[in-house]
């Protein structure tokens, strides 16, 4: 089901952390001894923005953020240093124009891959995407449910390498992973109750998963991720409120 409808949003568009804005985005207080976190916070902001729109110049991006000029154009250099944002060649009609024109500037979709792993009680699967979420490979594997953790996980990671080697994308040019499960999911990718699949209660997922990658995994709830999934590229792209009923072993709804 969904609710109020509004303008169609990506995960990255609203960053809520205490219910204070910065730029038209709300975020935490912030003090003195925050500056990384103000970074990260303003790096989203702009790279929501870029992802967007069409080749912004740094006024554009200024106008849509909310944020500072010299802000924004100390963020957009770092994501240039960074691989993330390249600078695009000025305008037909810009070029011909005199004096210099605006640096206009692109999002690189093509500047890593994504990858999302689903690990049920029946199968585990993988969808590797690029930083654009579209989609380039997927697989899937059955499993017993009755499998212990350690076949389970051996399962995930054969999938993975499986579905990188057939897309021919190296790991070392995944920028993060996604990984949903079953259970109670704690911020490090601890599960601390999960009574769907055998040996998951306590078991240190993120962790274990970790040793595979180079790059960030996160681990939820899979009907969490689901329902972001459904907001960002699914049923419920132009809604504010939704809820998503994920029906299987362990059902349960998300708000």
């Amino acid at each position: 089901m969904t609710g109020r409808h509004s303008p169609r949003r990506d995960p990255l568009s609203t960053i809520r952390l205490k219910g204070h804005e910065l730029g038209g985005h709300t975020v935490g207080r912030l003090t003195g001894g925050d500056p990384s976190l103000l970074r990260r916070i303003n790096s989203a902001v702009v790279l929501h923005a870029l992802r967007g729109a069409d080749a912004p110049t740094l006024t554009d991006l200024t106008r849509i953020t909310g944020l500072s000029r010299p802000t924004v154009e100390g963020v957009v250099e770092g994501l240039m240093e960074g691989g993330l944002v390249v600078e695009s060649a000025p305008e037909e009609g810009e070029a011909r124009r005199q004096g210099r024109p605006a640096r206009r500037f692109r999002f690189r979709a093509e500047a890593g891959h994504l990858l999302g792993i689903e690990i049920g009680p029946h199968r585990v699967a993988a969808l590797l995407s690029g930083l654009d979420g579209r989609i380039i490979g997927a697989g899937s594997r059955e499993v017993s449910e009755t499998a212990p953790e350690d076949e389970r996980l051996d399962r995930v990671r054969t999938v993975v390498a499986d579905v990188l080697r057939r897309a021919g994308v190296a790991r070392s040019n995944l920028r993060a992973v996604g990984v949903g499960t079953p259970g109670i999911v704690e911020a490090d990718g601890t599960v601390r109750l999960g009574t769907a699949l055998p040996g998951w209660t306590g078991l240190a997922l993120g962790e274990r998963l970790r040793r595979s990658f180079r790059c960030p995994v996160i681990v939820e709830n899979d009907a969490n991720a689901a329902a972001v999934a459904e907001h960002w590229k699914g049923a419920a792209t132009d809604s504010d409120d939704i809820v998503f009923v994920l029906a299987g072993l362990s059902p349960g709804p998300v708000r």
